[in-house]
This record gives C-alpha cells, sequence and structure tokens, in this order.
C-alpha cells in the first residue's frame, strides 16, 4: 500500500504542476484529486505502522532513553548543585544545558511583597 500511495501522489503532483504550468485546469484539477486522495492513505499507513510497534523496537528505545540520562548525568546536567559552605543564598539561576530553551526567563526579578 504505502508504494502505491507514494506513486499516487507522486503522478498527482506531477500532474498538478504540469497542469499550472501549462494553464490546464483540467489536468490541474485531476493532479489534486491524485494528491487528496493519495495523503489520507499515507497518514493511515503511518499510523498503522506507529501502532506495530515490535518487542525489540521498545527495548532499543528504552535503551537509547536510559543512555542519554547516563550522558546527561555524566555531564552533570542533572546533578543539584552543592549547598554553600558557610550559610547564605543558594544561586538563584539553574544550571541548564546549551540546547535547553526556557518557557520563563529566569532573570525576572519582581519586587518583594511587605505587610504594610
Amino acid at each position: 500500500m504505502p508504494v502505491f500511495a507514494v506513486a499516487l501522489l507522486m503522478a498527482g503532483l506531477s500532474f498538478g504542476v504540469l497542469g499550472l504550468l501549462g494553464n490546464n485546469d483540467d489536468l490541474w484539477r485531476a493532479g489534486l484529486f491524485l494528491v487528496l486522495t493519495a495523503v489520507p492513505l499515507l497518514i493511515i499507513r503511518t499510523v498503522h505502522n506507529s501502532q506495530r510497534v515490535s518487542a525489540d523496537q521498545l527495548t532499543n528505545a528504552d535503551n537509547a532513553g536510559y543512555m542519554r540520562a547516563l550522558d546527561h548525568v555524566a555531564r552533570g546536567l542533572l546533578d543539584v548543585p552543592p549547598a554553600p559552605r558557610r550559610g547564605g543564598n543558594r544561586d538563584r539561576d539553574e544550571q541548564v544545558a546549551g540546547n535547553v530553551i526556557t518557557l520563563r526567563p529566569h532573570n525576572i526579578h519582581q519586587s518583594e511583597r511587605k505587610a504594610l
């Protein structure tokens, strides 16, 4: 089925482009119909393949996640910074990896609330 759907998609794209370049509305509409027919077939096949994961694939995914976690620990990305030796406040800035995009900036300082 995927070969049929991909062939249908390529034929539809080719007909659509040729219809647009040659000002042929019928060929363009035929290409559009073929593309709109092929896309749901490709989506169905992709969902079907994603639901049929084998035990070996699950094991490989678990091992890859475990190895990534070990790598993060080895690089110190998951370790909690130690407490200061002589009291005082901990650093408020969190240590993050270079490829992490934070959702909320850490450098926003709000004024303290005090009771009147």
